[in-house]
């Protein structure tokens, strides 16, 4: 494979989110049309997904469908190392993937190990789901930072009826809160995440200022982030917290 990039802001952002240093490895996977990256953490609560189409690079070739397994600590380093400035080249042959950073001024070659042994890549479930909206990460950002620091409380309970999102804290909480944003559907759903997982969230907004959320009554939340002209699409999973009723 020979994959060279102009903006690396897509990939060094998800692996912002994604990172895990419990995770030995992340598999790449390539085929005739994207890059894409299925990631369930270590936990089994969050699924995440990247996909970049080979539109969005300035060159892309393979011969065949191919995956390249990466040891999660290296590549996050040194995506991590990387300026906005660089350009970036994927290759890989049998034992190794070679990046290379490159500017008017010079350039910089790593040559990773690649890992051996991994998971099957995990497949999300098929969920029909009520309400499906759109909302810019900034109106979650406000949200999330009064449930952290004010309700001190690592729960984020919304739910959507009638057009509007109400944010609230769970039912056990010692202070109470409601953020109510406008959303554009009618339907109902509600759903408790931990905060952790939307504060990772609100890292993608590098990537693009709004997410569009799929809720319904207690099942896992969905979400997607599209951007560059649908070239880059971002989505994942986090599964519900169960909240117990008095």
């Amino acid at each position: 494979m020979l994959l060279e990039l102009s903006d690396i802001t897509p990939l060094k952002n998800f692996f912002d989110v994604i990172y895990d240093s419990t995770l030995t490895s992340v598999e790449l996977k390539l085929d005739q049309e994207k890059l894409s990256i299925t990631l369930l953490n270590n936990s089994h609560v969050a699924f995440y997904n990247l996909e970049i189409s080979k539109e969005f690079f300035i060159e892309y070739h393979i011969d065949n469908a191919e995956s390249v397994l990466v040891f999660m600590d290296d590549f996050y380093n040194i995506l991590k190392s990387a300026s906005k400035d660089d350009m970036m080249t994927l290759e890989s042959n049998d034992s190794n993937l070679i990046c290379v950073f490159e500017k008017d001024n010079g350039r910089r070659v790593f040559e990773l190990p690649l890992a051996e042994d991994y998971d099957d890549t995990p497949v999300p479930p098929s969920i029909d789901y009520d309400a499906e909206f759109e909302v810019l990460l900034d109106d979650l950002k406000q949200p999330s930072n009064d449930l952290d620091k004010i309700v001190k409380t690592d729960r984020f309970k919304m739910i959507v009826s009638d057009g509007v999102l109400n944010i609230v804290a769970p039912t056990d909480s010692m202070v109470n809160y409601n953020q109510i944003i406008n959303v554009d559907t009618n339907n109902q759903g509600n759903v408790i995440v931990n905060i952790s997982y939307i504060q990772e969230l609100l890292k993608l907004s590098k990537i693009d200022k709004s997410v569009t959320l799929k809720m319904g009554n207690g099942l896992p939340l969905s979400w997607n982030i599209e951007s560059y002209d649908k070239l880059v699409s971002v989505s994942g999973l986090i599964a519900p917290i169960i909240e117990e009723q008095d």
